[in-house]
């Protein structure tokens, strides 16, 4: 990290449970403790960085509220910084936080109001290399500050059933709101809560990279209990155990910013040779699991697909859930077309003879009907509740 200017990250998602505070406490004290000049800025009105670093809620009397609304030059811009420890400092959420984005908030009447926290972080930015935000889990006048303040956003993405559909979602918000900010803005989705032993989340990975190769961190934040206990305890991980996975999960995900600055769209043709080796070899230990192990498996096609057999619908699964397709086919019956689980793939399957036409569908998982995150052709009067749509030709056509 160059000391020249800070480089600031927005952590974001606007689905909760993804790891996004995870990443952000880990992240920014793993890099502290390489030496690396460390600010974390709490903009999730919940305050979970304070929780996940021990910092007591009622010993907050200042934070990112009063950091925003604040004139500038700000005397007291150092005054409302929490010393987590050596090379670690956190800018607070408090309760005042949630107010802001309703009509009550008096950020929300300042006619600049969604570059406040740009300007609350020109004070700061000369005594850190890195500045960390994590963002709320919704999409408003905070996340859009703390886009506005950042050269770069990590998106997390938990490898979970419905992860393409979150991942398609959150490149379609980010890309709406870099278009309201007019200038670039580098994304980095980074996948989550990943287990390396599950069939379901090693072809979710693969697809993601299908999709997104172009934004995909080469590096996966695997699930470990490590995370829950040093969170229960007031303290990062690389606190609470030092040597464990997740501590090297989190050194890797580092070592793979280190050698990404932003701005270099080709970093490999740009970096050492030494440099990308390690990271690739780090990257690719983590994906193994610290093991050998062969090449991952050639990306099996989700959703929906013709073959000569029929209509292939095949989604990513746990073989201990029930799956089918419903539609216009069949009467909209969760029972009348189940899908088969094949364990070599992780994935259902369920092939379907249907005469030319349009039809629609959706996915039943243990009851519930979805659509299907991997067919982007949807359909619907209500767009909370869209409905995937089919068209099947005639032979040849």
């Amino acid at each position: 990290m160059g000391s020249t200017s800070v480089r600031t990250i927005a952590i974001v998602n606007q689905k909760g449970g993804c790891g996004k505070t995870t990443t952000a406490i880990n992240l920014g004290a793993v890099a502290a403790a390489r030496g690396i000049r460390t600010l974390l800025v709490d903009m999730d009105p919940q305050g979970h960085c304070a929780v996940g670093l021990g910092v007591p809620a009622d010993g907050i009397e200042a934070g990112v509220v009063e950091a925003m609304l604040a004139t500038h030059p700000d005397p007291h811009a150092f005054d409302r910084l929490w010393p987590v420890g050596r090379n670690l400092s956190l800018l607070p959420s408090t309760i005042m936080l949630a107010l802001q984005e309703s009509s009550e908030g008096e950020l929300s009447r300042l006619a600049d109001r969604d570059r406040r926290l740009s300007l609350a972080l020109e004070a700061l930015s000369p005594q850190y290399d890195l500045c960390l935000i994590d963002c709320p889990p919704s999409v408003g006048l905070l996340t859009f500050n703390a886009l506005r303040a950042s050269a770069e956003a990590i998106v997390p993405v938990e490898t979970g059933y419905f992860a393409m559909q979150g991942a398609h979602r959150q490149r379609q918000t980010i890309e709406a709101l870099v278009h309201r900010l007019s200038r670039p803005l580098a994304c980095h989705m980074l996948p989550t809560l990943y287990d390396p032993a599950s069939p379901l989340a090693i072809r979710i990975l693969a697809t993601l990279r299908q999709h997104f190769d172009d934004l995909l961190v080469p590096v996966q934040i695997r699930e470990h209990e490590s995370f829950r206990v040093a969170a229960s305890m007031g303290q990062p991980v690389i606190e609470h155990d030092p040597t464990s996975q997740a501590t090297r999960d989190m050194e890797t995900l580092l070592e793979w910013l280190v050698a990404n600055p932003p701005g270099e769209s080709e970093p490999e043709t740009l970096q050492s040779s030494q440099s990308n080796s390690r990271v690739a070899e780090i990257a690719q230990r983590v994906e193994s699991g610290d093991q050998s192990s062969p090449e991952p498996p050639v990306p099996v096609t989700f959703g929906v697909e013709i073959t000569n057999q029929g209509i292939r619908f095949r989604q990513p699964g746990q073989q201990e859930q029930a799956m089918s397709v419903c539609g216009d086919f069949n009467g909209w019956s969760v029972s009348a077309t189940p899908m088969r689980f094949d364990p070599k793939i992780g994935a259902f399957e369920a092939v379907i003879a249907l005469p030319p036409g349009q039809y629609r569908y959706q996915i039943a998982v243990d009851g519930r009907m979805h659509p299907d995150p991997y067919n982007k052709q949807q359909q619907s009067t209500d767009p909370d509740r869209p409905i995937s749509v089919l068209q099947v030709e005639e032979a040849g056509g």
